[in-house]
């Protein structure tokens, strides 16, 4: 760079700018066109000169996520140079400059948590919510650092800002945060127990119902474990409170199952099949069909459920309630009809439900109370109430028999056409054993 252009940086000098640019209308785009470099922005940036930063992005807006050869962006000097006025500036202009990842992997808010700044910290969530997902490349985020760095305050903004988010898939993307884990298999609840953190260690249990604190590290240790392996230092009396709580050491948790390997190597089970056979519909449908496919359901479960409460020909009145008035035989024909929509609808509904959704469980329990007086009301205006309430209860057993036959059926097609081809790779096997 141009040693003047360098100094008109620093002194925060518009008009030696457009001296220089007048000289040489490219010196610009000549330092936009290297990878890495020391941008007039980045010595702006180390000056907290905001109105020359100010002119430079109307100029050459890219020159903010340009990296110097140290690995740093022009919000990364303001931060490390404490121009706080400067970042606050730099953040309005673009949020996104918050996430911008510079050397080991540290982006701009990753250096405001290790400075300790919980103003900026605070703005930097407020405005670039998605800040809180990076990572360093050690796999460390936010929480790790602060625990490292021992701010104290940091954490207590963090902790309490997760908590407090209602984005989509907040209640995910709090507990991966509290329990993210480093290259070494460390949460930040293991780095505070390796510290002797007490402090730390009481912003993580006071209302962080999320946190897992038998979580187990590289090393094959809990919380509980580090705490105990800590020689002289040990706080015992931070030990007898953990050891009050749900915290336990990993020679007491259960063992864990069969590696990802080889659970992978095991044949498929048929529920396994079942499972992924669902999630696999789900997953399939496109958004605007399963959205038209859902309206038609509703549809169907409400058609069929007013016609239970309100059948063709109307209803008889008695002293012990209303009975329809027309022909055993076609209420019988109706009500087999009208049934299997009312299951069908149901059940397609509770498929095409998003998968891993809540939604899913409340559809179930609501379905269930649906169903049950979807039958209640069919029985008592039928000619023989309780044998219809057994008749419906039995039909709704039917329909996922009748899923899980299916399912089945074709699994065990698909065994038989198989099975050939496998005994023969069998037999080939073991003649070439056989050989050797």
């Amino acid at each position: 760079m141009d040693p003047r252009l360098q100094q008109a940086a620093k002194s925060g000098s518009i008009d030696e700018l457009y001296a220089l640019i007048d000289e040489n209308p490219y010196i610009l785009e000549n330092i936009d066109a290297v990878p890495f470099i020391n941008t007039p922005l980045h010595v702006a940036a180390a000056s907290g000169n905001i109105e020359f930063a100010m002119e430079m992005l109307n100029l050459k807006p890219s020159l903010a996520r340009k990296l110097n050869t140290s690995g740093y962006s022009p919000l990364h000097l303001a931060v490390e140079t404490g121009h706080t006025d400067f970042v606050s500036w730099m953040l309005k202009h673009d949020h996104s400059l918050a996430c911008l990842k510079g050397r080991n992997g540290m982006t701009p808010f990753h250096l405001l948590v290790v400075r300790g700044n919980v103003d900026l910290v605070a703005e930097c969530l407020l405005v670039s919510p998605e800040c809180i997902r990076d990572v360093s490349v050690n796999g460390r985020n936010a929480l790790h650092l602060a625990v490292v760095n021992d701010r104290y305050e940091v954490l207590q903004v963090l902790t309490g800002w997760i908590k407090r988010t209602m984005q989509r898939n907040a209640f995910k993307n709090e507990f991966c945060f509290l329990n993210k884990e480093d290259f070494s298999y460390n949460t930040a609840l293991h780095l505070a127990a390796q510290k002797n953190d007490l402090q730390a260690c009481f912003i993580f249990s006071s209302g962080n119902q999320l946190v897992k604190p038998n979580e187990v590290n590289g090393d094959g240790l809990t919380f509980l474990d580090i705490l105990r392996h800590q020689g002289q230092s040990r706080d015992l009396e931070l030990e007898q409170a953990v050891f009050k709580t749900r915290c336990k050491e990993a020679t007491s948790l259960p063992k864990l199952g069969k590696a990802t390997s080889d659970h992978f190597k095991t044949p498929i089970t048929f529920w396994s099949y079942c499972s992924t056979g669902i999630k696999r519909l789900k997953s399939d449908t496109s958004e605007e069909g399963r959205a038209v496919f859902l309206i038609i359901c509703t549809l169907i479960i409400t058609s069929t459920y007013q016609t239970a409460l309100q059948p063709p020909g109307g209803l008889r009145q008695s002293e012990e309630g209303g009975s329809a008035v027309m022909k055993q035989t076609f209420f019988i024909v109706l009500w087999v009809s009208n049934t299997i929509g009312f299951c069908c609808a149901l059940l397609y509904t509770f498929c095409l439900l998003p998968v891993s959704s809540l939604f899913t469980t409340w559809f179930f329990w609501i379905g269930a109370s649906l169903g049950v007086s979807y039958a209640l009301a069919m029985a008592v205006i039928s000619p023989h109430p309780v044998l219809f309430i057994c008749a419906a209860f039995a039909l709704y057993l039917l329909f996922p028999l009748y899923l899980f036959m299916e399912i089945f059926i074709a699994l065990r097609l698909s065994h038989l056409k198989a099975r050939p081809l496998s005994r023969m790779f069998v037999t080939l096997l073991k003649q070439r054993q056989s050989k050797a």
